[in-house]
């Protein structure tokens, strides 16, 4: 299994040639998903499944946060991926494993699920910081 990376909103940015030099040096294959694919599955974009029949190229707005969706070959592989990232202090706020549940999504339902996740636990670090200084 080949390990991949898929780019959303990278494409030509500094943050993005920092991305694609971490997950290159670890033998990913970087892909930098195109607004037009966005209607393909996440598991077609990956690599890890053939399309059953061509999808509709997206012409709607998409998104312009930026997100990485990751399918690593090994456990490790994402281990060191992401480490590289915080030691290179290289932020993603949106990110993304390939799971049997989300391969069939589509990159905007994907990326709807994640900000609902994210928007989640941001609020609950903040709650939890508020909890901490009326402790104190």
């Amino acid at each position: 299994m080949k390990s991949v990376v898929l780019c959303y909103n990278l494409k030509g940015t500094k943050k993005g040639k920092k991305i694609a030099m971490i997950f290159g040096y670890l033998g990913y294959r970087v892909r930098q998903v195109e607004k037009s694919e966005y209607l393909k599955p996440i598991g077609v974009l990956a690599g890890i499944e053939e399309e059953k029949e061509e999808s509709d190229a997206y012409e709607g707005e998409g998104f312009d946060s930026e997100m990485l969706v990751m399918h690593a070959a090994t456990e490790d592989m994402l281990d060191k991926a992401l480490f590289l990232m915080r030691k290179e202090n290289v932020r993603v706020d949106l990110k993304a494993m390939v799971t049997q549940n989300n391969k069939d999504w589509t990159s905007i339902a994907l990326h709807e699920e994640i900000e609902k996740e994210h928007l989640y636990m941001t609020e609950k670090n903040i709650a939890k910081k508020e909890e901490r200084k009326q402790e104190d």
